[in-house]
């Protein structure tokens, strides 16, 4: 029976005595019907729910939940104890159904359930023993009772994950573990996203941590328990790590320099311009050693790599030679020093994330100056300049000499 699976539960009471003490306990669910594990349900379309008291009397859009999912044309209330829930179609057949009753359902005196329940019921013969557990940790402690993780399957090439209903949805326990079972065996591939549920409505808010876990777990024959093991949940803030190597930089001399640049959401491109004073985050780069960006904001980045010619530690201008003229017959003075541009790089909070090698280019930029202006703070007209061939060292400007 339900009763026996959710344990026994106290009944807070409506109307006491005058002068009596407020109604401060939770509402429960009692008993549903079907109950947990019945199968054989083929042809079922409605539901019935009792709680341990009056309730608000909202349709069941807003507090039930089935996976798969399933549309409803009706909910009725009776007494404000027991609801009954009719479905749009029946449930499909040799299916299992989860049925989630969500936390945030409210009594007649306002009080707010934080706990949700969920339990099994099959229109076919069996409900299948397949489980999929893990931990989760945020803060260097257990996520405890606000973690919510949600299983989806694999989607097409044409879908993202998140564009398609979990097939499951857990929440974790005091000791930060959570359980998604009653899946199929074989099943999957399936992917997992966790998130600390902060707010108690079981639906990721952007200010809440959360994480896609990376690999996709499967259930296989002969398996009933996959444990994906322990998973740490991250502020949405937090930032990350860029990691790298940068093995050549062809033939431009001198040490080199880099930078990360968040991209925002009205970025349109980036064109080069001088940096005076050293961008944030600047790192000196050894060719031989690994290369690390620290402390980098999640979401899109950029990461920027310039060669410093002039040995001033920042992104600047070298002179060209007199008479340099570029296609449109233009005097060119100065070309931005040697960099190249890894654009695009995906971090998720408090994660690292990998770059692959830079390609720095065999051309020089050419650097004008705006109107009144001896900086690229407009850079506009820099930007549809076109690039100088420099086939080789010998005809790129000698910036170790100043000439």
């Amino acid at each position: 029976m339900l009763a026996a699976v959710l344990l026994a539960v106290s009944c807070a009471q409506i109307g006491g005595p005058p002068g009596g003490p407020a109604d401060t306990i939770p509402p429960q669910l009692v008993t549903a019907a079907p109950d947990s594990g019945a199968v054989g349900l083929a042809g079922l379309d409605r539901l019935q729910l009792v709680f341990s008291e009056k309730m608000e009397r909202k349709p069941a859009e807003s507090w039930l939940y089935l996976y798969p999912p399933a549309d409803y044309r009706k909910t009725k209330w009776s007494g404000a104890r027991e609801a009954t829930v009719i479905l749009s179609e029946p449930l499909p057949p040799d299916t299992v159904v989860i049925v989630e009753v969500g936390a945030g359902l409210r009594d007649a005196h306002k009080v707010v359930s934080k706990q949700s329940w969920r339990f099994p019921i099959a229109t076919g013969a069996r409900i299948p023993p397949g489980e999929i557990i893990g931990r989760l940790v945020y803060n260097e402690r257990p996520l405890a009772q606000s973690g919510v993780v949600e299983l989806y399957a694999v989607p097409p090439d044409s879908l993202e994950y998140y564009q398609q209903k979990p097939v499951r949805r857990a929440v974790t326990d005091s000791a930060g573990v959570y359980r998604l079972p009653w899946l199929p065996i074989p099943g999957g591939p399936y992917l997992l996203r966790v998130f600390n549920d902060g707010n108690g409505d079981l639906r990721l808010a952007d200010n809440e941590g959360r994480r896609l876990l990376p690999d996709t777990v499967r259930v296989t024959a002969g398996q009933v328990t996959v444990d994906v093991g322990l998973t740490v949940v991250y502020d949405p803030t937090t930032p990350g790590l860029l990691r790298g190597h940068v093995d050549s930089l062809l033939m431009w001399p001198g040490p080199l320099y880099g930078w990360p640049e968040a991209i925002a959401e009205d970025d349109t491109g980036w064109a080069p311009y001088l940096e005076t004073p050293p961008p944030a985050g600047l790192v000196k780069i050894s060719l031989a050693e690994e290369v690390v960006f620290a402390e980098v904001p999640p979401g899109l980045n950029r990461l920027i790599f310039f060669v410093d010619a002039d040995g001033d530690s920042a992104f600047s201008k070298l002179p060209a030679e007199a008479g340099t003229v570029d296609a449109a017959g233009r005097e060119i003075d100065w070309f931005y020093e040697p960099h190249a541009l890894i654009d695009s790089l995906l971090l998720e909070p408090g994660l690292e994330a990998s770059f692959s090698q830079p390609h720095f280019a065999t051309q020089l930029v050419p650097w004008f100056a705006a109107a009144g202006e001896d900086s690229a703070a407009g850079t506009a007209e820099s930007d549809a300049s076109e690039t100088l061939d420099t086939p080789n060292a010998a005809d790129a400007p000698d910036a170790r000499n100043g000439k």
